[in-house]
């Protein structure tokens, strides 16, 4: 069985998609699809795909296309999300899903009315230090959890184009580089609901002179953080900077009565820590051999063919990245109300 593949979008993240079909002998690559059809030509004569087009309508018409990739900007998710799963065909979306939860929701409700497959490419689900992390925390190692977090310190690392703009991202730090780390504790948690936020979310560096940036069309945060009460007393603090007067700082930590997991993914040591114990025989284990797994945005694609021809479950179900989009919600309107914000998952 071969999956005929369409890209829509072929801006810079399309290389790793297209790259992760081209590895695959059960995938190849059919149409492209951008706005600029000159784009979409060359990226189409590059990845040796027939057809291309400047609409993307014209790309779900075609019955060769089993699947789509999409890889526009994230205010452009949506809308050819849906109507690829309404023409029938399975879907990867790039992170963040979508803009705003309502728009996620119409996704995941798209996904479910077709009966197709639609995962959020979102690379870290297969970190093995993440999977190892998930197995200890399931296996019942740290007992009841109360506290968790996800932080991000990026030192400069702000970056241009449609990423800077409310018009094409729909969100700045939080929603691009955050949701890394977001999504990662949630899912170690096991996705428990959302309840409150307290969040604040601003503008400290867009503005500046001396960026490689358009100063003038920075319209999206750069720093955000919040506090956030998950059901069964678990708190979460998030937090995300592109750039902040800190050294570069990534981690993500899960605090239980009987122990935590600490995953930090770029530290030149070890990238997770395992702790066991009560509070006077706490000490440090061996998390043992690692899972199968990799961060590279082609091994996610190849999850994604895996799970189309084996006929299996979303890798990364949309519904669970959801929960990313409540909390974004939730902390831009903390932020513009300046007082903590009550919040639900839709449906």
């Amino acid at each position: 069985m071969s999956i005929g593949i369409g890209i829509i979008g072929a801006g810079g993240i399309s290389q790793a998609h297209a790259k992760g079909y081209q590895q695959r002998p059960d995938a190849r690559i059919v149409a492209v699809a951008d706005l600029f059809p000159e784009k979409a030509k060359e990226a189409a004569a590059r990845w040796g795909a027939p057809y291309a087009f400047g609409d993307y309508r014209e790309l779900l018409d075609l019955k060769e296309v089993d699947a789509v990739s999409v890889c526009t900007f994230n205010q452009a998710h949506c809308a050819p999300t849906v109507a690829a799963l309404e023409a029938g065909k399975h879907v990867l979306v790039e992170k963040p899903m979508a803009p705003t939860t309502a728009q996620s929701w119409q996704m995941v409700q798209a996904a479910s009315k077709s009966g197709k497959l639609l995962m959020v490419e979102m690379k870290w689900r297969f970190m093995p230090e993440i999977l190892a992390a998930k197995q200890a925390i399931q296996r019942g190692e740290l007992g009841r959890i109360y506290y968790s977090e996800a932080i991000g310190w990026q030192h400069r690392g702000i970056p241009g184009g449609t990423f800077i703009q409310q018009e094409t991202a729909g969100g700045g730090a939080l929603m691009d580089n955050g949701v890394y780390t977001l999504d990662a504790v949630l899912n170690l948690l096991g996705h428990p609901k959302p309840l409150t936020v307290s969040g604040t979310a601003e503008n400290a560096f867009g503005h500046s002179p001396d960026g490689k940036w358009d100063p003038a069309r920075f319209s999206v945060e750069d720093f955000g953080a919040a506090y956030v009460r998950l059901e069964g007393g678990i708190t979460l603090f998030f937090a995300h900077a592109w750039a902040i007067d800190f050294d570069e700082q990534w981690q993500m930590r899960v605090a239980g009565q009987r122990g935590s997991v600490e995953l930090r993914p770029f530290d030149s040591g070890p990238k997770l820590r395992l702790r066991r114990g009560g509070y006077g025989d706490l000490q440090e284990v061996d998390p043992g051999p690692l899972p199968a797994g990799s961060t590279e945005v082609p091994y996610a694609v190849g999850q994604f063919v895996e799970a189309i021809v084996q006929d299996r479950p979303s890798p990364v179900p949309a519904e669970t990245f959801l929960y990313t989009n409540v909390i974004f919600d939730g902390l831009y309107e903390s932020s513009r109300l300046g007082r903590e914000v009550s919040i639900s998952m839709p449906g």
